[in-house]
């Protein structure tokens, strides 16, 4: 009797715990039965005692025993049923880093993410911004406002569709990527081509409102095909990195083809059509961090690598790649601004032929210090009527930062110790960063691009502090300063286009 009290509670409690609507009212049911029955048993039990005759033998409990025994294991069942249900229902979880699905045998996850990225841009000298006609004036914005969808399906098929409601680039990412080995994983789709290092960090996990010069000699998304792998070192698990971008294993590679959408160009512009022709660009990278898992702690978090790319477009438009300052986004090489030929201004130029690039490029990140680079030829040949000319522009950039709170410094981004709770003494992380980056135009582009309209070179030094409120939250705030050769005069002299000064600052959500 008493094992079969435990074993009825226990169903009982099960039930009303899980709260499975239609064994609710079973459940009620048999337990007054059980009741009923325990009464009845319990005096016949005091009868059977007072007679002196066995238990054994008085009918009505061998008819009440048989009865309870069908009610336990009605209840055992019903338990059964419950728990065979429950371990089948998808498990749902909320936190920092989104929100999630995922199947009851882990093999299917659907994840919410978002970011949203507000931005206040000063320009501190008004005057000088009018008279060289660049960006201004002071301005808010929304840089960004996204909402997608990451996943997986029966473990390895990854996906990602990320629309962006504040950009004219509306559909930043969109692919598929089989992740079957660590080795060789084929992604397809709209992506960032594996080119430029700073272009290839998070969105949201860089350290300056924008990125470098470099950044804008590479695409920024194409259609394409791409195989991806990694490798660890011998001894240690090689972990599956889905997507674009692999920061985590020892040794990494992607090789890849794509339409090709020029310097700065995405697909996915009106004026960058998706493919100018047949031919297609290749780009390739390869990465390693060759102290990783060697004991050196300060070296474990450096990284070497090259990319490059080569192509041969057929009239590609190159009004996409006009070139802009970093933080003011200010155009400062205009393709559409030609030069004027006995008095006819010459055809906006295109890019016909062959077309190449390479990016050598590495970080170092050690406890609160963090350090990047990169440099980059970018060749094309730009065309104007019957002018032809092969233009290389060159660029790069440094940078580094720290962490004065004492967190790591990494390249996806620095995560608090302690969230912001001033009540309670604590303000999340302090993180200062400095860089320095010049973009160098190629001196045979004036033959098509008038020099007193674009500048021949913009050099960058800028200075910022991030104070991450919590994993989630940022606030940004840069200080820019730009010089230019030659952009800046009329048709008869060419002189220097103004420094561009700007302070600007951001407030970041991204989960």
């Amino acid at each position: 009797m008493t094992h079969f009290k435990r074993t009825a509670l226990a169903s009982v409690i099960n039930l009303a715990l899980f709260g499975i609507p239609d064994a609710h009212a079973d459940t009620e049911a048999l337990e007054r039965r059980i009741r009923e029955l325990e009464s009845r048993l319990e005096k016949l039990d005091r009868a059977g005692a007072l007679s002196a005759k066995p238990a054994a033998a008085v009918p009505e409990v061998e008819k009440l025993s048989k009865k309870v025994n069908t009610l336990e294991r009605k209840l055992e069942l019903q338990d059964e049923v419950t728990t065979g249900a429950l371990q089948k229902l998808p498990v749902f979880d909320a936190g920092a880093d989104g929100f999630k699905i995922t199947s009851s045998d882990k093999k299917h996850q659907v994840r919410l993410r978002g970011a949203v990225q507000t931005d206040a841009r000063f320009f501190l000298d008004n005057n000088a911004i009018a008279t060289a006609n660049q960006a201004g004036p002071d301005r808010f914005e929304i840089r960004q406002a996204r909402v997608w969808l990451e996943g997986y399906f029966f473990k390895d098929v990854y996906f990602k569709i990320m629309p962006d409601f504040a950009a004219s680039n509306i559909l930043p990412d969109a692919y598929l990527d089989y992740a079957y080995h660590p080795a060789a994983s084929l992604l397809v789709g709209k992506f960032k081509p594996a080119i430029s290092l700073e272009r290839l960090q998070g969105d949201s996990d860089g350290m300056f409102l924008e990125r470098a010069f470099p950044t804008y000699l590479s695409s920024n998304r194409d259609v394409g095909i791409q195989l991806h792998g990694a490798f660890s070192k011998p001894g240690y698990k090689t972990e599956i990195v889905p997507g674009p971008i692999d920061a985590k294993n020892t040794f990494t590679y992607q090789i890849g083809v794509s339409n090709g959408s020029g310097d700065n160009g995405s697909n996915d512009k009106a004026s960058a059509p998706a493919s100018a022709s047949d031919n297609k660009e290749i780009n390739g990278r390869v990465f390693a961090h060759p102290f990783q898992h060697t004991g050196y702690s300060w070296l474990e978090g450096f990284g070497l690598g090259v990319a490059g790319s080569f192509g041969n477009p057929n009239q590609q438009p190159l009004n996409t790649q006009n070139q802009k300052t970093p933080i003011g986004q200010s155009t400062y090489l205009d393709y559409t601004r030609t030069n004027t030929v006995n008095g006819v201004v010459l055809a906006a130029p295109t890019s016909n032929g062959a077309t190449s690039r390479i990016y050598p490029q590495g970080y170092w990140y050690a406890g609160p210090f963090g350090a990047l680079g990169e440099y980059v030829i970018s060749s094309q040949h730009i065309v104007s009527g019957t002018r032809n000319v092969k233009q290389e522009n060159r660029a790069w950039q440094i940078q580094a930062s720290y962490v004065l709170t004492g967190e790591d410094n990494t390249f996806a981004g620095v995560k608090p110790i302690r969230s912001f709770d001033p009540l309670k003494g604590n303000w999340g992380a302090l993180q200062l960063a400095a860089r320095y980056s010049e973009l160098d135009v190629d001196d045979s582009t004036f033959a098509i691009i008038d020099p007193s309209k674009s500048a021949t070179k913009a050099k960058a030094w800028t200075v910022g502090a991030n104070w991450y409120l919590n994993s989630n939250a940022l606030i940004r705030a840069d200080y820019e300063n730009v010089s230019f050769n030659g952009g800046g005069g009329t048709s008869t002299r060419v002189t220097d286009r103004p420094n561009e000064q700007i302070f600007a600052t951001r407030f970041q959500l991204a989960f």
